[in-house]
């Protein structure tokens, strides 16, 4: 016998084995039992070999079901193998897709959106570069880039803006602070403490619940630390360099360590929208097709 002629009773058997039984194998291929039973006594037939032992209450297979199983095993093993490498070689989708976030975001649909694109299109090269809300918005508009993530008020009507995350905004200190752990602390008390800024605050295009806080409520007037990136700004403070502002999710890790504490405002609550933006007027290439596609539908998903 060839079994190469007889790729379907295999497959039948290697379910048989692999699930335990008939009953479950039948589920498993979506067929009916008495199906699978046939498949297997014609590969018995065709092997003038017994398979599993008959009349045993629990599945069992003879010496020569478990020699077979053990190749027909390997087999599988080898088109699974081959079927992961023929998704790669189908997606033959390649090229470099640019994208502007502001620093510090913890997203987990952003983690998704890269997930499924790296699982679907591994060739597909994805360019992610730090900016300030407002840099990212004129630079989405101007087309130097086709995507970004950034903190708005409100949508801008000429781009297409998406929601992923509400973000709450709090006034936090480190544990090396003397204000760490205080809970009577007032707006008119921090207005003279030092500042750890990002620095685009400096040239006026900070993220808009910083600009609400300092403008509005005159923080900053001393500033001890500066710097671009999220990491820092967060190590600044915890160091007790000064106080700052940050994203509320970003830093629950810190705050459950016990190495950020947020100052709790009664009259004072800053919150800020994140979005997707692209460009509806801008022609995309399939890479950026692509992106596009994934990220809509993961932020549409509902989980």
């Amino acid at each position: 016998m060839d079994l190469c002629d007889s790729w379907g009773l295999l497959r039948s058997f290697y379910f048989i084995v692999n699930e335990g039984g008939m009953s479950r194998a039948a589920r498993a291929l979506g067929i009916s039992q008495p199906s699978v039973s046939a498949s297997l006594m014609r590969l018995e037939k065709r092997l003038g070999q017994q398979l599993v032992q008959r009349g045993q209450r629990a599945f069992e297979l003879t010496a020569a079901g478990e020699m077979l199983f053990t190749e027909i095993e390997r087999m599988f093993e080898a088109a699974l193998r081959a079927e992961e490498k023929l998704k790669a070689l189908h997606s033959d989708l390649v090229g470099t897709v640019q994208m502007q976030i502001v620093t510090g975001v913890r997203s987990a649909v952003l983690d998704e959106i890269l997930r499924l694109i790296h699982q679907r299109h591994s060739s597909v090269v994805i360019d992610m570069k730090i900016a300030s809300s407002p840099t990212i918005l004129h630079n989405v508009v101007a087309g130097i880039v086709p995507f970004g993530l950034c903190l708005m008020t409100r949508p801008v009507s000429r781009l297409d803006c998406q929601l992923v995350l509400r973000a709450e905004y709090g006034i936090f200190c480190g544990a090396e602070d003397p204000l760490f752990g205080r809970a009577d602390v007032t707006l008119d008390a921090l207005r003279d403490v030092p500042f750890i800024a990002f620095s685009c605050d400096a040239e006026g295009r900070a993220p808009e619940p910083m600009v609400a806080l300092r403008d509005g409520a005159g923080l900053g007037r001393t500033i001890s630390g500066t710097s671009g990136d999220f990491t820092e700004v967060c190590r600044m403070i915890t160091a007790g360099m000064g106080i700052g502002v940050l994203p509320v999710h970003a830093v629950a890790r810190e705050i459950a360590d016990g190495t950020l504490w947020r100052l709790e405002l009664s009259s004072t609550t800053l919150h800020a929208d994140m979005f997707f933006v692209s460009d509806p007027a801008r022609h995309l290439n399939a890479a950026e097709r692509m992106f596009l596609s994934v990220a809509q539908e993961v932020i549409a998903s509902p989980n």
